[in-house]
């Protein structure tokens, strides 16, 4: 939990200008909540925020919803969930709506195909961006980092360059870590922010 108890109201405000702002979802949602939650109001450490990333990553479904959810549960229990759920997702739905509708209409134009040619793009590097953030967070000091930063390797190569899927190279981390990171404990409680 915080050190300063979150309102439902503080939260619910949090959300919503992650919700109204991650426009192009995914790493721009992702970038937001790292923003709002992390560097502006200070309710999590990094550590803390990329722990619950990487344990939303293995849940089923979207996982960006599941770290709504879990966030609002540490950050206010079960009343936090749900607001925290509703500030991203109504106001992100009813957005989305709209703009669906807008592009029915202009779908045809010039311009707004040569807008759309150039998201791509941003995409990636936005993509690029809040991996290689987490990545430079996530890295332990001493040798340990250096297993990190192997495997780290590994699992980019495996995924670009074999046919692995990624619950195996999920599994493969798990096991070198079990391996090599015996009695490493999380940084969340004891980190002071990196």
């Amino acid at each position: 939990m915080p050190p300063v108890p979150v309102t439902l109201r503080e939260l619910f405000r949090a959300w919503l200008v992650i919700g109204t702002q991650s426009v192009g979802g995914g790493a721009s949602t992702l970038y937001l909540m790292r923003r709002e939650l992390v560097e502006r109001r200070a309710w999590l450490t990094h550590r803390e925020f990329l722990e619950e990333w990487a344990l939303c990553k293995l849940s089923l479904g979207i996982n960006l919803v599941a770290l709504t959810g879990l966030v609002g549960s540490r950050l206010a229990g079960a009343p936090g969930v749900l607001v925290s759920l509703v500030a991203l997702m109504v106001p992100s739905g009813v957005i989305t709506a709209a703009m669906t509708a807008g592009y029915a209409v202009v779908r045809d134009e010039a311009i707004v195909r040569a807008a759309l040619a150039g998201a791509g793009p941003v995409t990636v590097g936005m993509t690029i961006g809040i991996s290689f953030t987490f990545a430079r967070q996530a890295v332990r000091r001493g040798w340990r980092g250096s297993i990190d930063w192997a495997w780290g390797l590994v699992a980019v190569g495996a995924g670009l360059f074999t046919g692995l899927t990624p619950i195996v190279v999920i599994g493969l981390g798990i096991a070198v870590g079990v391996t090599l990171l015996r009695g490493e404990t999380s940084r969340a409680s004891a980190d002071p922010g990196t």
